[in-house]
């Protein structure tokens, strides 16, 4: 049988184009795990953050050096677009504090249901483990133009989307491999790498506070810094102000951590300093109050646990009266506060990795139309892609935006 339009991969940008369809085909989806989306269901922790609020001129920078390239991708069918798409088909979305979009429910199942069915209404029908080894073209003036080759059975069309992602958890169906598919084609492919992953440094110190965060604290490597939330796990440094400057990082690179800074550092001792003179309780009561204390829109967020372990560090006996502890102890307490460094020695993996840096260059598709520039009629789109951004909804804002674009161009061919 000759398909109008085969999509192979059916995570978010697969099944995105394919929902997305203006009108019905008759058309594949090949998956090669046992059920689509399953990346998605993992998105937001299992909420799945859709996009972004704001104006979509403010995503571009989330995208690193590639971000002035997909501007077009993203203007032709921005966050707006994606929040009328879900919310047209009955998944009303909240908009946190922190900008980030989310359906209502709380449920990336919802957006996945959402997303299957529009591709099933687009006469898509959907074949599961069905690994794609091979595709071939046959000329511009051949009907059909493609052969796709999978479990030792053809498919046959005209119009070909590849939306297979990347190799970020690849325990999802992610893990790359149909790289050497596309690189077998003559695909130019900048090598992947993981993005969007923790830091794991030399001399962790950590490990008892795992599971403690700071909501609005800053990490930096150089002059590179980035503002969102730490978190410490057993083992590294994790959060989305990590994650995103993990894009930066190198093994041997110092990270430095400012776990408040709502305040500068100068100004931290000299009101610690008024305040502790005289004083007969605990310097670790002294000092978690003080902390404790919302300053410019930042509600003190200093954990009690974690004081004590920077005393610690200082040579400051917590139980101390706040009037016997040296300035000096003060300022060294202050200072692993707002400028703690530790040596990088690794960075995590794709089992770690929410992401994929690298992919196919984007020298090799039309932005307008996502339309490989090599092969008319085949459209790639989402993390296949060279172009990984930011936590906070931006990769899923791409896979959608790039898997609406890849349908309306084989569509207007």
């Amino acid at each position: 049988m000759i398909y109008d339009l085969i999509i192979i991969g059916g995570g978010a940008a697969g099944l995105f184009a394919g929902a997305s369809l203006s009108s019905p085909v008759n058309g594949l989806i090949l998956e090669k795990k046992a059920s689509p989306g399953r990346k998605l269901l993992l998105s937001g922790s299992g909420q799945c953050n859709l996009t972004h609020g704001g104006s979509i001129k403010d995503f571009i920078p989330h995208y690193g050096m590639n971000g002035s390239q997909i501007r077009s991708a993203l203007y032709r069918f921005n966050n707006l677009s994606v929040i009328d798409f879900f919310e047209r088909r009955g998944i009303p979305l909240m908009e946190r504090e922190d900008g980030k979009i989310f359906p209502k429910s709380g449920s990336a199942q919802d957006i996945l249901n959402v997303l299957v069915h529009g591709c099933i209404e687009n006469g898509l029908q959907l074949h599961c483990t069905s690994v794609v080894d091979r595709i071939l073209y046959h000329g511009p003036d051949s009907s059909p133009a493609y052969t796709v080759c999978c479990n030792d059975r053809t498919y046959k069309t005209g119009r070909l989307i590849i939306a297979t992602g990347g190799c970020s958890y690849p325990a999802t169906g992610s893990d790359g491999g149909f790289f050497s598919v596309l690189e077998g084609m003559g695909f130019k492919i900048v090598p992947a790498t993981p993005a969007l992953v923790p830091i794991y440094v030399n001399d962790y110190l950590y490990q008892s506070l795992s599971g403690i965060s700071f909501d609005k604290a800053e990490a930096s490597i150089g002059s590179v810094r980035n503002r969102g939330a730490v978190l410490f796990t057993h083992t590294c440094f994790s959060g989305p102000a990590v994650l995103n400057l993990s894009r930066f990082a190198r093994p041997g690179d110092t990270v430095t951590f400012n776990y408040y800074p709502a305040r500068p550092e100068d100004i931290i001792i000299r009101e610690l300093s008024l305040t502790i003179p005289g004083s007969s309780r605990q310097i670790l009561t002294v000092l978690y109050e003080y902390f404790d204390k919302g300053r410019e829109g930042f509600s003190g967020n200093i954990p009690k646990r974690f004081l004590e372990l920077l005393c610690g560090r200082a040579g400051i006996d917590t139980a101390e009266k706040a009037s016997r502890v040296p300035l000096s102890k003060i300022k060294a307490v202050v200072r692993l506060l707002v400028h703690d460094d530790f040596k990088i020695q690794k960075l995590g993996g794709y089992e770690s990795a929410m992401v994929t840096a690298g992919g196919i260059a984007l020298s090799e598709i039309s932005m307008r139309t996502m339309e490989s520039k090599k092969y008319p009629g085949l459209f790639l789109a989402g993390e296949v892609l060279d172009i990984d951004g930011d936590t906070g909804g931006y990769n899923l804002q791409f896979a959608f935006s790039s898997g609406h674009l890849a349908a309306s161009g084989c569509q207007d061919r």
